[in-house]
């Protein structure tokens, strides 16, 4: 009964919205990220070349060492690469579930379907959380 009362309550929240959001707050992080970028571009050039005519030697020295910190980044950030890819995964395998539930609600009631369609959304659920 309550799966079907959830098909028929608009209070319940519109998992499709959260998705949208999702992706609005994708473009503005994008966004966000190639103005960074930028800025820091400019700011190391302009920068790098006031050091280089005040101390060519030091400026060697921290080349060296922004070098070696990108290095160790890149080689740790690849293995998070794929640990965020799993992330959204099973995000998106719970969102999948919840609009599934909505867009089924009266056919799970009917059916009988509740046991079974809370198990999976555990399931999905608790693999979020797991790969956190």
């Amino acid at each position: 009964i309550n799966y079907y009362n959830i098909e028929n309550n608009s209070d319940v929240d519109n998992p499709d919205q959260r998705i949208a959001e999702d992706l609005a707050a994708f473009t503005q992080t994008s966004l966000q990220f190639f103005l960074t970028l930028l800025i820091s571009a400019v700011d190391l050039l302009s920068f790098s070349t006031i050091l280089f005519s005040i101390y060519p030697p030091l400026f060697l020295v921290l080349v060296g060492y922004a070098s070696m910190g990108t290095f160790l980044t890149t080689v740790i950030g690849k293995q998070l690469i794929s640990i965020n890819f799993a992330q959204l995964q099973k995000e998106a395998d719970f969102r999948y579930s919840l609009v599934r539930v909505r867009e089924n609600a009266e056919s799970i009631a009917f059916y009988r379907g509740e046991d079974r369609e809370r198990s999976t959304i555990e399931k999905r659920f608790g693999g979020a959380v797991d790969n956190f």
